[in-house]
């Protein structure tokens, strides 16, 4: 009796695993959207084999899991890229406050200098 070994989906495989990646990636920002859309792009391929091929049928959780885990991880990039944007920003505003600040100060000192 000879046991037949159902079809592999290395598409679903693949999604799946850069999902699975893209979510502690993105964390760190591009890497975890590059993931994430790698995973997106390999699971809309599985899904089109599964379709074409209903031997495939069994992969199609690994898709899924693949597609939803990349979108996630694109989405945790995306933020991560916003925050440190809007961080970046808010630091520049207090860098140039202070080189203001600084300079209103030595114009106070020079003045009570003058009043001397």
């Amino acid at each position: 009796m000879s046991e037949t070994t159902p079809k592999k989906n290395g598409m679903a495989t693949a999604a799946l695993v850069l999902g699975i990646i893209s979510i502690p990636t993105g964390f760190m920002g591009w890497l975890g959207i590059i993931c994430g859309i790698l995973a997106i792009i390999f699971a809309v391929v599985a899904k089109n084999k599964i379709k074409a091929d209903p031997a495939l049928a069994h992969t199609s959780g690994a898709a899924k899991g693949g597609l939803i885990t990349g979108i996630i991880g694109m989405i945790i990039g995306i933020v991560m890229i916003i925050l440190a944007i809007m961080l970046l920003s808010a630091a520049a505003d207090m860098a140039l406050d202070a080189a203001g600040d600084s300079q209103s100060l030595d114009e106070l000192m020079n003045s009570l200098e003058d009043l001397n």
